[in-house]
């Protein structure tokens, strides 16, 4: 019986920021206290009650807008892609398909999905929810398979790329501005990205991201060991601003730990593949065996070493 082998890759971010306090937020009239999945029993309900606060906000409405559109693009509404979990992440997973008949056609799809955390007050929920949706609408895909897929890109895309890290805090930092109260804006990190004008700067942004505290002499010897250390002048030991709560360290080290995650995944299912391929017959179109080569190549470089 014929079959398709088919191969999964989830690549997973889970891009929240310090937890701020716990505050009161002003909802139809009432000052509810508590989390915003307690508004109601439905969890599809909450989910709406927060898609209506975020639609208050300008930088919110055009966020929902572009958010709706792109879940439309794929026969989805926004409720099918954002969801209630235990922590707030942009969950994206590649799937790879191939034959082991035909293991040098492969097909990518990508799908992903927003969960905000259950168990938020409902401004934390909503701030969450602007940063998590800017990545999920801005970010683009990556192809982890590619020949081009390295350390270095793949940590300045997750904090400066187009809907990487630094985006979605300036979006997120507009919601706060639009919507709360100078008292409830003094409690973030947005303050310390303004600057002479009191305008929110993505320059600043990107240096507050790159401050490691004490990982950096470790972490710069990492980078130094990948011939990459020179990418990374803003790199410093300064006071740790931001912290990836799926690895609990700095992102650019959360980043570079992802890296080798994913190329981890990517060895082993092109291992998979190679296998596959040389199984397969050994005479063949002259295309199919230069493939075939050209394959194996790319997985003793990259992948000899995992």
């Amino acid at each position: 019986m014929k079959h398709c082998g088919l191969v999964a890759l989830v690549l997973f971010f889970n891009l929240s920021l310090f937890a701020m306090e716990e505050k009161t937020i002003h909802v139809e009239g009432q000052m509810t206290r508590g989390t915003w999945t307690q508004f109601t029993s439905s969890s599809e309900l909450n989910l709406k009650k927060l898609f209506e606060l975020l639609e208050r906000s300008t930088a919110g409405k055009k966020l929902l807008m572009e958010a709706q559109y792109k879940a439309a693009r794929t026969g989805q509404l926004l409720l099918d892609v954002v969801k209630v979990g235990d922590s707030s992440l942009t969950d994206t997973t590649l799937i790879r398909k191939f034959s082991p008949h035909s293991p040098e056609h492969v097909i990518y799809e990508s799908r992903s999905v927003v969960y905000i955390n259950r168990n938020l007050a409902w401004e934390d929920a909503l701030l969450d929810l602007a940063h998590e949706l800017t990545h999920y609408v801005y970010r683009g895909s990556f192809n982890p398979y590619s020949e081009n897929f390295n350390p270095r890109d793949f940590i300045k895309s997750t904090i400066e790329g187009e809907g990487g890290e630094v985006q979605s805090f300036l979006t997120e930092c507009r919601v706060l501005r639009e919507l709360f109260s100078k008292r409830v804006q003094s409690r973030s990190h947005c303050q310390k990205i303004e600057n002479e004008n009191g305008e929110l700067s993505y320059t600043k942004a990107v240096e507050l991201f790159y401050h490691v505290g004490p990982y950096f002499n470790d972490f710069h010897k990492q980078l130094a060991g990948r011939e990459i250390a020179s990418s990374f002048s803003n790199l410093k030991s300064e006071k740790i601003n931001f912290i990836s709560s799926a690895y609990g360290v700095p992102y650019p080290i959360a980043a570079l730990m992802e890296y080798d995650l994913v190329l981890k995944k990517v060895c082993d299912n092109d291992k998979k593949r190679l296998a596959y391929m040389q199984q397969g017959p050994q005479r063949g179109p002259a295309s199919v065996s230069v493939g075939k080569e050209k394959f194996q190549e790319t997985y003793s470089a990259r992948c000899a070493q995992k």
